[in-house]
């Protein structure tokens, strides 16, 4: 056994001191609305005011500790941390935005087009993502048009999947989207090309790590945050004790 346990070790890499964090939630305060986020059945997704509040304390102890500065999502910088959420939750603005902008800390909310003009409102609407946009420090990235596995998809509906979501996007902003993050995670050489095709720059994926100003800006890691993060655990994902995740995902 002890034989077994050093091999483990022996495998997984050492901690990365250097790299540029992208920070993954989904949602905050949902489950007071009596609703979770799409999928979670771990409810790893779904995060209090209170858990919220304790791990961006934590993020930014770790930041001042170690010279890390926020910046927005998009940019490849060293020693860094960008903070995103996907799928576009109503609670972007009415709980996550009042505590990030007061702090001054800017963060980037991937938005599915179909959801954002449908009728579920625990989705922002196109009146809301423009609030958001407007707000110091707030941008907005394309979710896929439907939110579906965009490797599930043949190449006509990949192309018309992708140019919708950033069509739509750009209609009700008024200016240009070209970061998007895959839905699901799903991606391939396929939904590389077809990304870039479509006109993006930037995607965010859920693969486990931290980025170099010389990786794919197409295939941008992130640091998947959970409910359940004590002080310690977001301290050891954001100083890259967890990267060894990297291999599961």
């Amino acid at each position: 056994m002890a034989g077994l346990v050093g091999e483990v070790f022996r495998l997984v890499p050492r901690p990365q001191a250097h790299g540029h964090r992208i920070l993954m939630y989904h949602s905050v305060g949902l489950e007071q609305s009596g609703t979770t986020v799409d999928g979670d059945t771990l409810g790893i997704y779904s995060m209090t005011l209170a858990q919220f509040t304790q791990q961006i304390d934590a993020i930014q102890g770790v930041a001042r500790s170690t010279g890390m500065s926020f910046v927005p999502f998009g940019s490849v910088l060293r020693d860094t941390i960008s903070i995103t959420f996907d799928d576009g939750y109503t609670d972007a603005l009415t709980v996550i935005a009042p505590i990030l902008c007061a702090r001054q800390i800017p963060f980037h909310i991937f938005v599915s087009s179909a959801r954002m003009n449908g009728s579920d409102r625990k989705y922002l609407s196109p009146e809301q993502v423009v609030e958001l946009a407007n707000m110091p420090g707030v941008t907005i990235g394309a979710h896929g048009a439907t939110h579906r596995s965009l490797t599930s998809l043949s190449s006509p509906e990949l192309a018309a999947e992708l140019q919708a979501s950033k069509v739509d996007l750009e209609a009700v902003l008024q200016k240009t989207v070209n970061t998007m993050s895959y839905p699901f995670g799903h991606v391939d050489e396929s939904v590389h090309k077809a990304s870039h095709d479509a006109g993006f720059t930037f995607a965010a994926t859920s693969k486990w790590g931290f980025n170099e100003a010389s990786g794919d800006p197409l295939l941008q890691r992130r640091i998947d945050m959970w409910s359940g993060d004590n002080k310690r655990t977001v301290e050891n994902k954001i100083l890259g004790h967890w990267n060894w995740f990297g291999l599961l995902t």
